[in-house]
């Protein structure tokens, strides 16, 4: 699989999941314009984390988890 075809997948299923967050949040229908604006910052945070959570922004606030902590060298 091409990294081109992995892109358009990978922002095909973005689309589709920001669509359903949308029309969760009853933006489906609306004029942008007139929408409450907390329920399209709420669209916004969602878009953002998963941007970021798929690797398509830099995280701003990394956290190390457990499964990145260095090895013992005891072993």
């Amino acid at each position: 699989m091409s990294s081109g075809y992995a892109s358009l997948r990978v922002m095909d299923d973005l689309a589709q999941q920001l669509a359903q967050t949308a029309r969760d949040l009853k933006l489906a229908g609306q004029v942008p314009n007139e929408a409450d604006p907390e329920v399209l910052a709420a669209l916004a945070r969602t878009a953002l984390d998963e941007l970021i959570a798929r690797g398509l922004l830099p995280d701003p606030d990394p956290r190390v988890g457990c499964w990145s902590a260095p090895r013992s060298d005891q072993n």
